[in-house]
């Protein structure tokens, strides 16, 4: 299995055994088997995982066997909510997210931002955070104040001029959106990047590093 950071995945019943888990993280677990793909230096066969609490505060990093994941879901597969599939975020603002796909893509084509063309390869993106494992899961952890945290995967250089007009089209949408660009170096934060055109702070697997170009050798 490839899992990439902001998978979230479901887990068998047996993937917490033996391990050293806080008792809030094992209920959590019991209750709801999923957990999400976090950044981390992992041994062979083993996948660093995130699983949330009930709790903001409640976060607790672990290591789960590849062997033990039942299904993973990508963000991408959660933008386009499906008639057989979970239901979207009861605590949000329904208005908003029943026309969030298609709102998005409006936007996108409305500020001129083709990805496609100017990455010259495809791009994807989808939520991520609360609203992407609620989607996943139908396990309610959204409140009316979340915001949309959302990840567009850019293997190729998005240039700091399409991600400002990318940050002015979010901000005319009917919630806070926080984006995050995945790029080849780790996340970066889509504002940042429009802001400065690096360096930016990146979120790789070795923790947070300043870097001039996103999508540069190392």
């Amino acid at each position: 299995m490839t899992a990439r950071p902001h998978d979230l995945l479901r887990l068998a019943g047996s993937a917490a055994a033996g391990a050293e888990l806080p008792g809030w993280a094992a209920a959590s677990l019991a209750a709801c088997g999923w957990a999400v793909v976090r950044r981390a230096p992992h041994p062979p066969g083993l996948i660093p995982i995130g699983v949330r609490g009930p709790r903001r505060s409640q976060r607790h990093a672990a290591f789960v066997p590849a062997g033990e994941v039942t299904r993973r879901v990508p963000p991408e597969k959660l933008n386009r909510p499906h008639p057989r599939g979970p239901h979207l975020p009861a605590a949000l603002p329904a208005t908003m997210f029943a026309a969030l796909p298609a709102a998005l893509c409006d936007t996108l084509s409305a500020v001129g931002l083709r990805l496609a063309e100017e990455l010259g390869c495809e791009a994807v993106w989808g939520p991520v955070g609360s609203v992407g494992f609620e989607l996943a899961t139908g396990h309610q952890v959204t409140h009316p104040s979340s915001d949309l945290d959302l990840l567009v995967r850019t293997p190729r250089r998005l240039s700091p001029a399409t991600a400002a007009r990318l940050v002015t089209a979010f901000a005319a949408l009917p919630s806070r959106i926080d984006c995050q660009l995945e790029t080849p170096r780790g996340g970066i934060g889509l504002a940042e990047w429009a802001r400065t055109g690096g360096p930016v702070l990146a979120r790789t697997a070795h923790g947070p590093e300043l870097v001039d170009d996103p999508w540069g050798r190392a």
